[in-house]
């Protein structure tokens, strides 16, 4: 069965088609996603550049500089309502996270993990049975964080 997914921005000036299954789809509670959504996290699923195609419209990029890698991300939205459809980055340039909101269907896809929860606002809640790493996935080595796992939601202080 193939996989299809099809999504676009607020005002329907940008629309994108993606062909195959996520590598992964995950909400980020880091300072830089909660300030770019405007938000207390970043939901998304990542996927190779070349899966996702821009049917209608083109998006524009912000250039950011991370402060924890000093590496680029550059932030893709719509030039008229300006929706963020999603992300591409100088340290993965093979790779395109896709903004789970902007999904015709944003149940598609499952909730893997949380990053970055050791910067979750107060109040939000992580939930039960899904890996929470405090920082990132892999450590700077390349090597794989150990995730909390809570038998229950739990909330962020």
């Amino acid at each position: 069965m193939s996989f299809v997914l099809d999504g676009g921005c607020l005002c329907g000036a940008v629309r994108f088609h993606v062909n195959q299954a996520p590598l992964r789809t995950l909400v980020c509670h880091c300072t830089f996603c909660q300030r770019m959504t405007g938000s207390s996290f970043y939901a998304n699923s990542v996927f190779p550049v070349e899966a996702v195609e821009f049917n209608d419209g083109e998006v524009r990029k912000y250039e950011h500089t991370s402060d924890g890698s000093g590496k680029k991300v550059y932030v893709e939205f719509c030039p008229t309502c300006g929706t963020t459809i999603g992300l591409t980055f100088e340290r993965w340039p093979n790779l395109r996270a896709v903004s789970r909101g902007c999904y015709d269907n944003p149940n598609a896809v499952e909730i893997a993990s949380n990053i970055w929860t050791r910067s979750a606002q107060s109040g939000v809640a992580l939930p039960a049975e899904i890996d929470c790493f405090a920082k990132t996935r892999l450590t700077p080595d390349g090597q794989p964080e150990h995730p909390a796992r809570y038998p229950v939601p739990v909330m962020a202080r």
